[in-house]
């Protein structure tokens, strides 16, 4: 499933709501709540926000969740599995939590 086709609801405060897909193998229509990390991740994976009632200002993403780099990539599903397989390497993660900062 990609990004297009999955809705996501933000509240007034811009981190936090809720996101609805159809799924793809039963047809049936999903909704969950949306946490500050799932809206983060969602918008990280390309997911567009439904615009914003025309009567208040659309909300934005709280800058500790935006990307470091704006226009970085999107993370993909790929890099989600990459990074999956990332957190059960122990010498991977060594090195990487030896690294000078």
């Amino acid at each position: 499933m990609g990004a297009a086709a999955i809705s996501l609801f933000l509240e007034t405060g811009g981190d936090r709501g809720a996101f609805a897909f159809v799924c793809p193998e039963c047809s049936a229509e999903v909704s969950k709540p949306a946490s500050r990390k799932t809206v983060a991740l969602l918008l990280a994976a390309g997911v567009e926000p439904a615009p914003a009632d025309e009567d208040r200002e659309a909300p934005e993403l709280a800058l500790e969740d935006r990307s470091p780099v704006p226009d970085a990539p999107s993370f993909t599903f790929d890099d989600l599995i990459r990074f999956h397989f990332l957190l059960e390497d122990d010498e991977a993660l060594q090195e990487l939590l030896s690294l000078d900062r």
